[in-house]
């Protein structure tokens, strides 16, 4: 992105390409009035004036031909998204219009809109925070409509003010050590050290409330993967089928149908959960498919949040399964136990496993005479982690945010161990100014260029 040509006027679409009914160009700039008004005509080819905040129906025009029928909003500076000049133009959804639209004002002098450089203009322009720009992009990813809702809160300015209101604790708290600083044998009333630990606490506990969103945020954002493994013929496919409510996998009773890993992601408590069905794993394996198809399905082991394996509890604790138990020995944490085909009878029980090793939970399932799919999912959900999301207010979005504020904390408790020593007022006040720099960073204060650019340059075109 150019942070230096902010003269420029800017047009992209702003709507996913593709057909569709209607599209919207956006433009946003100085010279965007007087150019859109130049191609703008009524059916007669007479042309239209535009008033700010109002909606025209009319058609562009290149001066030879007429592009599209389409309908123009008008937003004046400062008053609109960007806080510049702003026209959208809602035009027939194909890609052939949309390109003769963009490329004729293109030759009237605007440039392509680099990736996110309209919320980039309406961060520089005051209209958002960094933590709100951030919070745009982030509602776009969104993949559930938890997700959603998250990060329209956060848009709204839940996080910001969140941070507003630490920093204003943190303001106060160094107004009184400068003044302590400053005129030390004035007759005021300064903080005692008791009083500066209790404020520092007080911060500190406030951090800790946001950093701790920070995991419900990625599991909201990115999504959970749960890996289902087990040995041939365990029923790891059937415990897919049972989750998705159809048939994806093949189900048989040949032992090793599955070679390959298939993944499908569902949205659950708005979780997105991506299931990953992999290889049956052998002890030992001849066939060189199948060696392939085991190879990914150690992988999925190693990259899965959380893992879900399947016994068959109808056959006895073999060789396959001591396998299995030594590729999950390090998430044992992070893994749920399914005896599966309790309607047979069962060889191992709930005791035999807690004998070789300790999971999170263990559960009994059939596929066959449970049909109620919670029983399995409800135990991986209580496995992630995850705090409750519908009193989570204040959320961290991204790992910017999180290491910011992992380091404002870090600086807070170096403060408070200064502050428990004689005459550290000078250097308690010089650590506070380092976190309140810290929390302008999060904001975006003063922030480079290099870091808006790396930001804004994970947005799609168009916004």
């Amino acid at each position: 992105m150019n942070l230096f040509k902010q003269e420029d006027t800017i047009v992209a679409l702003a709507t996913p390409k593709g057909k569709s009914a209607l599209a919207i160009i956006r433009i946003s700039g100085k010279d965007t009035f007087q150019t859109v008004s130049s191609v703008f005509f009524d059916k007669k080819n007479n042309q239209i004036q535009i008033k700010n905040r109002t909606v025209h129906h009319g058609y562009i025009s290149d001066g030879k031909k007429q592009l599209d029928e389409v309908v123009l909003t008008y937003m004046q500076a400062p008053n609109s998204v960007t806080g510049e000049d702003v026209i959208e133009i809602t035009t027939h959804g194909n890609h052939i219009i949309i390109q003769s639209i963009i490329k004729l004002l293109l030759s009237k002098g605007f440039r392509t809109a680099d990736k996110g450089e309209f919320t980039y203009r309406a961060f520089i322009n005051g209209k958002m925070d960094l933590t709100e720009a951030e919070a745009v992009n982030a509602l776009i990813e969104s993949k559930t409509q938890k997700s959603v809702e998250m990060s329209l809160n956060s848009l709204k300015g839940s996080l910001s003010n969140k941070i507003k209101e630490i920093k204003d604790e943190l303001i106060n708290l160094f107004a009184y050590l400068e003044v302590s600083l400053d005129y030390p044998h004035e007759d005021i009333d300064f903080l005692s050290r008791k009083e500066k630990e209790e404020n520092l606490r007080k911060i500190i506990s406030l951090s800790e409330k946001t950093i701790k969103s920070y995991a419900s945020a990625q599991a909201l954002i990115e999504g959970i993967k749960i890996a289902i493994i087990g040995k041939p013929n365990a029923g790891k496919s059937s415990i897919l089928n049972s989750i998705l409510g159809y048939n994806r996998a093949i189900v048989t009773d040949i032992a090793g149908t599955t070679t390959d890993t298939i993944e499908e992601t569902i949205d659950y408590k708005g979780i997105p959960f991506t299931i990953i069905d992999t290889a049956g794993i052998r002890h030992h394996s001849s066939d060189m498919i199948e060696k392939l198809g085991q190879e990914r399905s150690k992988s999925s082991i190693e990259n899965a949040d959380i893992i879900l394996w399947i016994i068959d509890a109808n056959s006895d604790f073999d060789d396959n399964d001591k396998t299995i138990l030594e590729l999950a020995s390090s998430k044992l944490d992070k893994t749920v136990v399914v005896l599966n085909k309790s309607d047979l009878e069962n060889k191992i029980s709930e005791n035999t496993v807690k004998s070789f090793c300790s999971p999170k939970e263990i559960i009994t399932y059939s596929c066959i005479t449970d049909k109620n799919i919670d029983k399995i999912l409800e135990p991986v959900y209580s496995a992630c982690g995850i705090e409750n999301l519908e009193s989570a207010s204040t959320i961290l979005l991204n790992t910017r945010q999180y290491d910011l504020m992992l380091r404002f904390k870090e600086t807070l408790e170096k403060t408070l161990a200064l502050v428990m020593q004689a005459d550290s007022d000078e250097l308690v006040a010089f650590e506070t100014k380092n976190s309140l720099e810290i929390l302008n960073e999060i904001l975006g204060i003063d922030a480079t260029d290099d870091i808006l650019s790396t930001i804004f340059s994970k947005f799609c075109i168009g916004k």
